[in-house]
């Protein structure tokens, strides 16, 4: 498992990969979190969430969420909300960059962004919790349900339906839908468009327009 975290004036970009499919455990939580610790503490104005080529990120491991005991997969999913909790409830904008397929906290965590860019290609993204036999509430629920347009919330959440990129575009996982071999590209110009905003003007009108939901996930996450 690989986190690096790249600073340049005002843009720190994370990418996270564990040289397969981006399936998320413990030890890439652990690097996560120091690689937010750090940029936060950081001059940079905008952070870029970069997952792999080919897969952001196929979800949490599932010999973890669908084994034996509930509460090491209760664990497991609450890390990953608290990364989704840090991304949705950010001082700095962050921009989400996907390469490649997003599911569940994958999907999650690009709709927690404050902007999603993802490349063209043969991708799928999808919140599939219900198809593998886990419901899909509480603090999970809140971030997509907040960014997902309403006409696709049936669609999405409950039906497990699975979307290429420009259906996601269409229904909300993502906001920008670049050509293959574009998406950094892509993703660097709009972080630099938004370094360019009052920081703290910024961040008290996403407290103020995101209240509601980060109170729904700080219910469910403590």
């Amino acid at each position: 498992m690989s986190v690096t975290t790249d600073i340049q004036d005002d843009i720190a970009i994370i990418q996270f990969d564990d040289g397969n499919k981006n399936v998320i455990n413990h030890e890439l939580l652990d690097d996560l979190e120091s690689a937010f610790d750090q940029t936060e503490r950081s001059n940079a104005k905008v952070l870029i969430l970069q997952g792999r080529e080919g897969s952001f990120c196929a979800g949490y491991d599932l010999s973890v969420m669908v084994g034996d005991d509930p509460k090491a997969a209760s664990r497991l999913g609450q890390r990953g909300g608290n990364i989704a909790r840090r991304i949705y409830g950010s001082r700095k904008p962050v921009v989400g960059l996907s390469q490649g397929h997003a599911f569940t906290i994958g999907a999650i965590w690009l709709a927690s962004c404050d902007l999603a860019v993802a490349e063209d290609g043969p991708y799928k993204y999808g919140m599939v919790e219900v198809a593998l036999n886990v419901p899909l509430t509480g603090w999970a629920l809140a971030p997509v349900q907040a960014k997902l347009h309403p006409a696709y919330h049936t669609k999405a959440l409950m039906h497990a339906h699975v979307f290429n990129p420009s259906d996601a575009q269409e229904a909300g996982f993502i906001d920008q839908l670049a050509s293959s071999g574009e998406g950094l590209n892509s993703a660097l110009n709009a972080a630099e468009n938004l370094a360019q905003l009052p920081t703290e003007a910024y961040y008290q009108t996403k407290l103020a327009l995101r209240q509601q939901t980060l109170s729904a996930m700080d219910k469910h996450l403590g």
